[in-house]
Parts: C-alpha cells; structure tokens; sequence
C-alpha cells in the first residue's frame, strides 16, 4: 500500500499530463468502442495540436511511401481478415469526420509498424524491465516515440467482458485498435519494443498482409479477448504467431520464473530468454532488460540503456528491490530520456497497474 502511494504521488507531481481513463465495453458494439476517446482528445485539444501533427510527421517519414493502390490492398485486406477490428476503424473514421482521415489510412496505421520496419524508417523505442521479487514479477516500461504531439494521445483504457472488468492498457496508438501495452488481470502484463532485424521489401509485405497475417498491435488484443489464460499459453502464443516485422514481446506472469523475452523476425527465429537462462541475478533477485536491440550483443556505444538500466538493478539494495526501485531505474536518464511518452509499472500478481503520462528529460550540465 505505502508504494501505490509514492508512486501516485509521483505520478501526480510529476506527470507531464493527467493520462485520462475510458472504459471499452468489448460485448458493444464495434464501430462505437473507440469513438469516445477520438471525441476526448478533440475536444481536450483540438485536431491540429494533437492527431494533426503526429499524423503529419509520421505522414513526411512513413505514409508517403505508400501508393493509393497500396492503401486499397491495406484496407480490403483488414475488411477481408479482420472484420471486428474493421468495424472499430470505421467507428474512429466517423468520429474524426474529416476527408483526410479514410478507412484507407487508417488501415495503414493498423499496420503502421510493419510499414516502418518494411521502409527502414529509424524509430527508437522502448524500455523494458523485468525484477523478480517475493511479491510477484515487476514490469516496467518505458514507451519513447516521437513527435512530441504523441503525448496528448495517451489514455488509459480498461477493458470489460461479460460485464467483467478483464485487463488495462495504456498507449498513444490505441486508434489504431491494437495496443503495446496491456495488462490481463490474472494471466500477464504484455509489452511490445522494435527490435532491429530483418524486414520484408515493401511488396513482399503486403503479399503477406493481402494474405492475412496480422497487426503486431491485435496479438496483445487477441491475448486479451480468447481463452488464454495463462503464462505459457500466453508464450507460446507470441513465439509462434506469424509476424510480418521484426519485434520484441516481453511477458510476465504471476508465478516464479514467469518472465519472458521474445525474440521475433520475419525470417529468422530465435530462442526465448526466460529467468532461468539470463544470467542475471540469482536465485532470490533476478532481473531482465530489453531495449531494441538483440540482447546477445552488446549495446551499441551511442544506446547504452540497457547496460546502464542493468549495472543500475544490479545494485539494488533489498529495500529497493520493488516497483519503486523499478521506478527509479527506468526513470533515469537515458533510461528515461527525450522522447518518453509514458511509464507503466505493472504487477500482474499484485494486481496493480499503474502509469504516468512522462516530460521528455535531457542531460543538464550545471557546470557550463
């Protein structure tokens, strides 16, 4: 109790902006399940501050690659593979009511991350912590994107099934109706981070999209809506879906032991990274960190956040070991650096989920 209490208070004094909270009613619906938060966000801060210029800018480095033919293979194919998730585009399409916001593009935004990896765009993103405790297995993370614009799209989402509450996420990608992060209460906390490796031609990616394989961001809300209710199927769901980009998934459980790095390619396939295979830690106090990069190679010298959120687990003291000792790792710069969206801190054996809306921060040189 006492930390749930220091970290609201943290995220209420330093918070870069209140993260709001909506409710999705998975039983409702489709075309009205995401029209609510599209109406917030306009009307909190308008079109231009917020969709408009993040759509911009990942319009200058990602969508004018694409083709018009290209935007009408994306969207025929999400209407033909993915009808739910159709349904909810077109509900978001309506509640934008603009000319230049189309199912077309919208359908492109659902595979946004597989067009970026297809077009080498440079995107870094993503921190992931996972400390082994008494008290269940702690995840921490770190979402960092660009442009600044993204801030104003976060919200906090709770999910209800059978008129059940069954899971949270927090994300700024949400209008895309796949999520990164994502909390099923019970079963595992999920986090997505880009991982460099292989990437599909353009044309090659959407052969493999035109036949059906899905939106890294619908393998969480698949998680979330089937029957999987346990780590390992959890697991063995994600190693063995079919991806069309590279991409890490880090999952955590409620058991000893339940954390997993998940190594994915297009191409290639690679061992999963459990507790008991890392290396760090011991038996008592064991941790894992994922960045974006393989992590059987060293950093590279210009990204040292993963070698630098381990050396800062590694010492630990015990009384530190717990979310808020977590908090202040991925916290520290460049853990935490300019581009952090937000910063969840999550416990699936506790139950608690907790997220902070973030500043981008900078190193500062009280010297010169």
């Amino acid at each position: 109790m006492k930390l749930a209490v220091i970290l609201l208070i943290l995220a209420t004094t330093y918070a870069y902006t209140i993260v709001p909270t909506l409710d999705i009613d998975l039983d409702g619906p489709a075309k009205q399940r995401f029209q609510p938060a599209v109406q917030l966000i306009l009307n909190t801060y308008g079109y231009d501050a917020s969709f408009g210029a993040f759509f911009s800018y990942h319009n200058e480095t990602t969508f004018k690659h694409l083709t018009s033919k290209d935007y009408a293979l994306l969207a025929t194919s999400v209407r033909t593979h993915w009808p739910q998730y159709a349904q909810e585009l077109e509900g978001i399409v309506e509640a934008f009511n603009r000319s230049d916001v189309t199912f077309e593009y919208m359908s492109a935004w659902a595979y946004f991350h597989e067009i970026g990896h297809s077009l080498s765009v440079n995107i870094k993103e993503c921190t992931a912590i996972l400390l082994q405790t008494k008290d269940g297995i702690i995840h921490g993370r770190n979402m960092d994107q660009s442009p600044d614009a993204g801030r104003l799209l976060v919200v906090h989402f709770k999910f209800i099934k059978n008129g059940q509450y069954i899971g949270e996420a927090v994300d700024q990608y949400w209008f895309k109706t796949g999520f990164v992060t994502m909390f099923k209460y019970g079963v595992v906390s999920l986090q997505e981070n880009w991982r460099y490796g292989h990437y599909l031609p353009l044309f090659m990616l959407l052969k493999k999209i035109s036949a059906g394989t899905t939106s890294l961001g619908w393998t969480f809300r698949h998680i979330l809506d089937s029957d999987i209710n346990n780590f390992d199927d959890a697991v063995t769901y994600l190693e063995n879906v079919i991806v069309a980009c590279s991409q890490f998934n880090i999952v955590a459980g409620t058991g000893f032991n339940q954390g997993a790095i998940i190594s994915r390619d297009p191409i290639s396939t690679y061992p999963t990274l459990f507790f008991n295979n890392t290396g760090l830690g011991n038996d008592q106090f064991q941790y894992m960190v994922q960045t974006n990069y393989d992590h059987w190679h060293k950093d590279p010298k210009g990204d040292q956040r993963r070698t630098i959120a381990e050396n800062l687990l590694a010492n630990l003291t015990s009384t530190m070991q717990n979310e808020l000792g977590v908090y202040s790792v991925i916290n520290t710069y460049p853990v935490h650096n300019e581009g952090t969206f937000y910063t969840a801190i999550m416990n699936v054996a506790t139950g608690r989920f907790n997220y902070f809306g973030q500043e981008g921060i900078t190193p500062f040189n009280d010297l010169e």
